[in-house]
């Protein structure tokens, strides 16, 4: 008696085992690569520690959500500190230095200092990274100088708001469109002269023609000149010092360098 046993089929694994391998590979580079990129921008956020009291749970979200906003359309982040106990006479530049170089602070930084503490009530603005250029330090001055009535009124909300604002302007803003000839004034007076030289040469095709001269009332024959005298008006020469125009930049000593403005006092 003859038994046959059933033959088993054998699969092969050959192909299938380079493309796992493939899969696995193409998966660690992914991740590998979002850890990098995560570390890149896990730092990037805002800051607001209101120490000073200053706002209410109310306002500071919404200045948080300006904040944001800033973050979301400049990948810029917004640091706003207050201080009832670091002020003008006290070495708060140090404190801005030391928060805007710390190896957790993100690259690109508007930092906005505010003390409240009594006889040295003052407010600073640090620029870092893509802040650094935009906000150079004609700009820093003038978002503290639209502050300035609001910081003074006591309106914080107000003021802060109104930082938002001017940082989110100049952030999106070339600072070579801040020069004399972009500015309005100018810009008035070019668009005038414009206007003058088309208009004018109309005018002259329109106006009558002048046939009078100054000989025409001089008699030549009795007429002589005996003599010719200048008269110089306006002569005094006043020597100016050149105004230094380059951007406030400091962070030496292995510091991160930034701009900022002159310190407000309010």
């Amino acid at each position: 008696m003859t038994i046959s046993y059933p033959t088993k089929k054998h699969t092969t694994y050959t192909n299938a085992l380079p493309k796992k391998a493939a899969r696995y590979l193409l998966l660690s580079f992914f991740l590998l690569f979002s850890c990098l990129f995560m570390k890149q921008y896990a730092c990037a956020k805002t800051v607001i520690s209101d120490n000073a009291h200053m706002l209410t749970a109310e306002e500071v979200e919404q200045i948080r959500s300006g904040c944001d906003s800033i973050l979301e359309h400049h990948n810029t982040s917004v640091y706003i500190l207050t201080s009832d106990s670091i002020g003008a006479n006290d070495n708060y530049e140090g404190y801005m230095e030391q928060v805007g170089n710390d190896t957790k602070s993100p690259k690109n930084l508007v930092l906005l200092f505010i003390s409240t503490k009594k006889s040295g009530r003052i407010y600073q603005i640090y620029g870092y990274g893509t802040a650094e250029t935009q906000l150079n330090h004609g700009r820093c001055n003038k978002v503290m100088d639209r502050m300035q009535k609001n910081m003074k009124d006591g309106n914080y909300y107000d003021a802060l708001n109104t930082f938002c604002n001017e940082v989110d302007i100049y952030l999106g803003r070339d600072p070579k469109l801040d020069s004399f000839l972009f500015q309005s004034i100018p810009q008035l007076i070019f668009s005038l002269a414009i206007s003058l030289f088309i208009i004018l040469p109309m005018v002259r095709k329109t106006a009558g023609k002048n046939t009078t001269t100054a000989q025409t009332y001089i008699d030549a024959n009795h007429s002589q000149l005996l003599g010719r005298i200048d008269h110089f008006r306006y002569m005094n020469v006043h020597r100016v010092k050149k105004t230094n125009t380059n951007n406030h930049k400091s962070g030496g000593g292995g510091g991160k360098s930034h701009s900022s403005g002159t310190p407000h006092s309010f």
